[in-house]
């Protein structure tokens, strides 16, 4: 069947307390592909260490040439004659100088490799403190899966059709090479990505498979794409290709589609929210009406003033979309009784209805969301609802904001948590912060500790993006945990050399009534403001796709196999970001600031 896809719905700590997967940025495209690494925790038992930790990451399957690379971070003093240490599994070792002139800073080391055939290796790494004398560790070991230096080469191709616009993510690929002999691939599981080419049969000629355009009724519009070269790693001179197609025949019938559906800041001090929707007519050269149904949480109230033949008839409204040929975006506000408690869930239902329709199976979506209520910018949020399975040990994610509303600086910032006898300790692991952190745990107490030391937070009054600041963190519930069980954490936030402010306390029973709903989840932009690179922390991380403050379209990539995207070629300024996540569609702002 064909696939198509559009936007769908819904630094390291300086403690040696977490090591976790990260996957480096010395070829974006390349993490593209499939990645094999390895969880590492590292604790240092001396006082005078100076590695005390780091991350290791490596990639597999990706290209003409595999890596090792970590991310170390110094102690209290600086390293001198440290070194990475690599036996790659095909008898040949690299050794690496790893040297951090300054205390409590990072860097990243380690190198390329090219494998003589192809296979399964077994790859060695250890990482040594020269100043320490000392192994950090006992070392980390992976595979790495090796392609034929015959079939190594890769490219990208991103196909799609104008009207309607939608993009196409098994289209296969013609490459007719130097030798006359055509190779056709079909992308791997990561969209867009084509591997299998000799790099030494350059120059490839590239197309769309005629057979695929013809089996689903299309035809090439755009011109071939030329390939002349490789780089060492397998990489296309002309790496992403663009391919456009059209209908070879007007169809007869519509195609509607709920392209998606969500809430937005339903405030309830504001008492408004808008719902947000997308409707498309997949069918090409059609020109149809639809009529769309919303059902509605009781309680809430649309405004139809910019809705055509609109009618209300108790939770549902009822309206129409004329002459949609391609896709339209629809705003609908709603007004919120102002004391509805701040986390109720709403949801809501959308569905399109035209007597004609080809397709009824993408006809229908559904959303939830929370209301707001007297938000506080120093908060703690929890990314499970508030009851949780009995019967599963979950994982709980914990992000705490912080934001100065004071009328200066705020040099250090700390942040002391004491962990619910509920969760277990030992799997405590930093996901991400706004700024460089320091983590502490004190194994008696539980108390953990975040120190953001010269974070230089600014006022909100001055600069209400440079004033916010996070951390976030997870921990599993410890084993065996009964009905009726509570985790309840409560976090304190040190302003310099102020009293703390005490956020909310994050609740969760383990409890078997009413789980129906998986609750809200927690997506996050991190570093925002942004320079160079943005991650997506959240589950089942989609697609992103990035707008400007006039509603253009300025980016857009796929974050199946990866959590992070290249934004350097963003100019300064404020952009909304749509992530699509396998649970919705959510809107984050981003901040790009160089």
């Amino acid at each position: 069947m064909l696939k198509r896809k559009k936007v769908k719905k819904n630094e390291a700590p300086d403690n040696p307390l977490i090591l976790s997967l990260v996957f480096g940025e010395i070829d974006l495209m390349k993490h593209l592909l499939t990645l094999i690494a390895l969880v590492i925790l590292g604790w240092s038992q001396s006082a005078t260490a100076q590695i005390v930790g780091y991350y290791s990451y490596g990639d597999s399957t990706s290209g003409c040439q595999n890596s090792v690379y970590i991310f170390a971070w110094s102690g209290a003093n600086p390293e001198v004659g440290g070194q990475l240490e690599v036996s790659w599994g095909d008898g040949t070792t690299d050794t690496y100088p790893i040297d951090i002139p300054t205390a409590s800073t990072t860097i990243t080391v380690g190198g390329l490799h090219s494998y003589p055939t192809p296979g399964t290796y077994n790859v060695d790494i250890q990482v040594y403190s020269g100043t320490n004398a000392a192994y950090v560790d006992a070392g980390v070991q992976y595979e790495e899966n090796v392609l034929s230096p015959s079939a190594c080469a890769y490219f990208y191709a991103y196909t799609y059709q104008q009207t309607p616009y939608v993009y196409y993510i098994d289209a296969p690929m013609d490459c007719t090479g130097a030798d006359g002999n055509t190779t056709t691939i079909t992308p791997s599981s990561t969209f867009g990505s084509y591997i299998g080419l000799d790099p030494s049969n350059a120059p490839y000629t590239v197309s769309i498979n005629d057979a695929w355009l013809a089996a689903n009724g299309y035809i090439q519009v755009s011109a071939d794409q030329t390939i002349t070269s490789f780089d060492a790693d397998g990489m296309a001179n002309n790496s992403q290709m663009t391919f456009q197609l059209t209908c070879s025949v007007p169809a007869q019938n519509p195609d509607f589609d709920i392209n998606y559906i969500w809430p937005s800041n339903f405030v309830a001090p504001l008492q408004t929210g808008n719902l947000y929707a997308s409707v498309c007519n997949n069918a090409c050269s059609d020109t149809s009406d639809v009529t769309l149904t919303v059902n509605f949480p009781a309680g809430l109230t649309p405004v139809t003033t910019n809705l055509t033949n609109a009618s209300i008839t108790g939770n549902t409204l009822t309206f129409d979309v004329l002459g949609l040929t391609n896709c339209v975006d629809i705003v609908i506000p709603f007004i919120v009784p102002g004391n509805t408690p701040a986390g109720t869930i709403i949801c809501f239902d959308m569905t399109a209805y035209n007597p004609n329709d080809s397709d009824m199976s993408n006809n229908s979506d559904s959303t939830c969301g929370a209301v707001w209520n007297s938000y506080d910018p120093n908060s703690k949020e929890v990314d499970h609802a508030q009851q949780i399975d009995p019967n599963t040990q979950e994982t709980l994610e914990y992000m705490v904001h912080f934001q100065n509303d004071g009328n200066y600086n705020a040099v250090n910032v700390s942040i002391i948590d004491t962990i619910s006898a509920n969760l277990d300790l030992s799997t405590f692991k930093v996901v991400g912060s706004s700024a460089g952190v320091a983590v502490n745990i004190d194994q008696a107490t539980r108390i953990v500790t975040f120190t953001f030391s010269g974070i230089m937070l600014a006022p909100s009054t001055q600069d209400l993006e440079a004033s916010q600041g996070y951390i976030i963190y997870s921990l599993e519930e410890v084993a065996g945990l009964q009905e009726g069980d509570e985790i309840e954490n409560t976090a304190y936030i040190y302003f310099d050399y102020n009293s703390p402010i005490v956020t909310n306390t994050a609740y969760n029973i383990n409890s078997s009534l009413g789980i129906t709903n998986p609750g809200l989840e927690t997506l996050t932009l991190y570093p925002n403001p942004a320079q160079t690179s943005v991650s997506v922390l959240g589950k089942d991380i989609e697609q992103i796709v990035i707008f400007d403050l006039a509603g253009k379209e300025v980016m857009s990539a796929e974050l199946t196999n990866k959590n992070s995207i290249n934004v350097e070629n963003l100019s300064n300024g404020v952009y909304t970001c749509l992530i699509t996540s396998k649970t919705g569609v959510f809107q984050e702002k981003l901040v790009i600031k160089k």
